[in-house]
């Protein structure tokens, strides 16, 4: 009897095992920040909620979402003219500003594969993830100088010509490549420090430093 129940107990165990194993039996939810940049003149910040649901022992299915601030310097004069009607007299007026920096509102979706190495107290791994971005693009000038004119013919030539424009994207694509590791402080909890490229089809591509805890 002792003998079947050995085998039973065995059994049993073995098949909890396997449960365990079985795709989308565990995840683990974490919560990120971190600093972003493209040079280290453009340093902003990351904050990421992901979930992470096992594929096999060392393949992890994961998504994520959360808030990214980026900014990108520029330096150029916009120069420009316009047409406006005052008492049925037409007016012409000339201005010039500087383009300071573009700035990223950032939400995005992300989808990806984390493959670990090796599972321990800390257990290094690679990933990748596609993403959509939706985006709040809006740019900072300096003040305008501005100047007005009776006739067409008295507004200098520089600012006849065409002038560069920026454009204010809302949303875009991108990769992102991803080396980590993850320390086990509890049962529970774990402490993950992560470095991240991500590529994007619209605006700059950025490095990313973050550091999280998954539960």
């Amino acid at each position: 009897m002792k003998k079947v129940l050995f085998i039973l107990s065995f059994i049993a165990i073995n098949f909890l095992k396997a449960q365990e194993n079985k795709p989308f039996s565990n995840y683990d939810i974490g919560f990120y920040g971190g600093v972003n940049f493209y040079s280290t003149d453009n340093v902003r910040g990351d904050f990421l909620i992901e979930l992470k649901m096992n594929l096999t022992s060392s393949l992890k299915l994961k998504a994520s979402t959360g808030y990214i601030r980026t900014i990108q310097s520029k330096s150029y004069t916009v120069r420009k003219y316009s047409k406006r009607t005052i008492d049925s007299n037409p007016m012409y007026f000339a201005s010039k500003y500087n383009l300071v920096s573009k700035n990223y509102d950032t939400f995005p979706l992300t989808l990806g594969i984390q493959y670990n190495i090796s599972q321990s107290i800390f257990s290094p791994y690679l990933s990748v993830d596609v993403c959509y971005n939706f985006i709040d693009t809006f740019i900072q000038i300096s003040p305008s100088e501005n100047w007005s004119y009776n006739s067409i013919d008295e507004i200098p030539s520089e600012f006849m010509e065409d002038q560069k424009s920026e454009k204010l994207f809302n949303h875009s694509y991108g990769i992102i490549l991803a080396v980590g590791t993850s320390y086990k402080l509890s049962s529970v909890f774990n402490l993950d420090i992560r470095y991240l490229i991500k590529y994007d089809s619209e605006i700059v591509n950025t490095h990313h430093f973050i550091v999280g805890i998954y539960f």
